[in-house]
């Protein structure tokens, strides 16, 4: 139940920051915490203090030792989960060096210290409020800001399990890593830049689409490549699953959707975006949540929803907002499969019944081109992102703000939700991915 305090046998591991834990003690709390909802309530406001507090200026003082120490045999991580994570030592902090001066030096830099403290306990006090009154709250809060990548960032896809993000650059990799440390666990490459990334429901598979025309299908226990699949004779730029992990549907420039077998490599079916006499490239492509549909959008200004069956067109929405016509960049479903968002060129992100198209509610807080909408696991929000450097959170049905992020440079190209729909990691061509708390009422 959400407010009640901690199990008393965990609460001691909570409180300590969580790269500090032995590697042993990492594993059975995050056992602990997956079935325990107290706890992770509980792990998640201290993120959010620690968050806060890592965000101050360095002190002016030197600060005293903590009371738990590291583990000596913490390492950077590497790879995939049961082996080390990445440790940030408290002895690995620069701190200033002592100096001596006179009293008025002395008076100011203890006048400092006092200051520090003040902000420390006024952060408490806000925290405090926070778990048991977040209705206020308008601002995404920064948890992570991943910046290993050295390009334009374009996808993001969190793991099933909430513990691990996948990016894919403009750098040519797709990049793997802890959604609470940053730690990289593993990359692997593309021939040219990645435009797509997809984790399998099941957690067995990342996918991954690039303008080298193929998708590349990695096991993510073995950390080897499973498939390459080529069918595609230009960029691969959208990707989704299906629900039971055993197809893919993939859609690129050369204008067509194809659905094919991920363990055998055998096309299903293929789809013209619009028709084969009038082609257009496809932008964006969403699986239905109980797997009987397809969403694909694109330059045809329209969104087709097919049978996943058989690929036959069940419906079609006309993007009409808008004085130049709305470019499909991105679509989404409602978790219960009967609602799709689509964010357009025009600004907008329009939301409508899926199977007769009929408007739900029409979004207009953006202020450029809608690259990324993504639906709340729990149906509640709806995330978009695009060229106006923000991401807007929102209700989905009445199409109210609930929080602007602003933390971002650049555009917005790609957003994911956690699976407790909790956080939000954004992708960017800052060339970052930003991990954030939606803290919404």
């Amino acid at each position: 139940m959400p407010n009640q305090p901690p199990c008393i046998a965990w609460a001691e591991k909570l409180a300590v920051r969580y790269e500090d834990l032995s590697a042993a003690d990492q594993a059975a709390l995050d056992a602990h915490v997956e079935g325990c909802a107290a706890c992770q309530e509980a792990q998640a406001d201290y993120y959010f203090l620690d968050a806060r507090l890592r965000a101050l200026p360095p002190p002016v003082i030197k600060p005293f030792p903590r009371l738990f120490l590291p583990a000596a045999d913490d390492q950077e991580a590497t790879h995939l989960p049961g082996r080390a994570r990445a440790s940030r030592r408290w002895s690995d902090i620069e701190r200033p060096p002592q100096r001596s001066g006179s009293f008025p030096t002395l008076l100011k830099r203890v006048l400092g210290g006092i200051l520090i403290a003040s902000l420390v306990l006024t952060l408490m006090v806000a925290f405090a409020g926070r778990s048991t009154n977040t209705s206020a709250a308008r601002v995404g809060v920064t948890l992570l800001t991943y910046d290993r990548h050295s390009n334009f960032v374009d996808a993001v896809a969190w793991s099933p399990d909430g513990r691990y993000v996948a990016s894919g650059s403009w750098d040519r990799t797709v990049q793997v890593w802890d959604a609470r440390t940053g730690a990289l666990l593993f990359s692997y490459r593309h021939d040219d830049l990645v435009d797509a990334v997809a984790w399998s429901p099941d957690g067995r598979y990342i996918a991954s689409g690039s303008w080298d025309g193929t998708v590349q299908v990695w096991d993510v226990q073995t950390e080897r490549l499973f498939r390459t699949y080529r069918g595609h004779t230009s960029f691969v730029t959208t990707l989704a699953w299906s629900p039971d992990s055993q197809y893919i549907a993939s859609g690129s420039w050369d204008s067509t959707l194809q659905v094919w077998n991920v363990q055998t490599g055998i096309l299903r079916f293929r789809y013209y975006y619009n028709a084969p006499e009038l082609p257009e490239q496809v932008n964006a492509v969403a699986w239905s949540p109980n797997g009987r549909y397809i969403a694909v959008g694109g330059k045809a200004e329209n969104v087709y929803v097919l049978n996943a069956q058989t690929g036959t067109p069940v419906n079609t929405y006309w993007q009409n907002e808008g004085p130049v016509g709305s470019v499909v960049n991105a679509v989404a479903w409602s978790p219960d499969s009967t609602a799709i968002a689509s964010g357009d060129r025009d600004g907008t992100v329009q939301v409508w019944q899926a199977f007769t198209g009929k408007p739900i509610t029409i979004y207009k807080g953006h202020t450029d081109e809608v690259y990324a909408v993504a639906w709340s696991p729990d149906g509640r929000y709806i995330a978009s992102g695009g060229l106006d450097h923000t991401v807007q959170v929102w209700q989905a049905t009445k199409g109210l703000l609930v929080l602007t992020y602003r933390g971002h440079s650049n555009d917005i190209g790609a957003l994911a939700w956690s699976p407790n729909s909790r956080y939000i990691a954004s992708a960017s061509w800052d060339d970052t991915v930003q991990v954030w708390q939606a803290t919404y009422g």
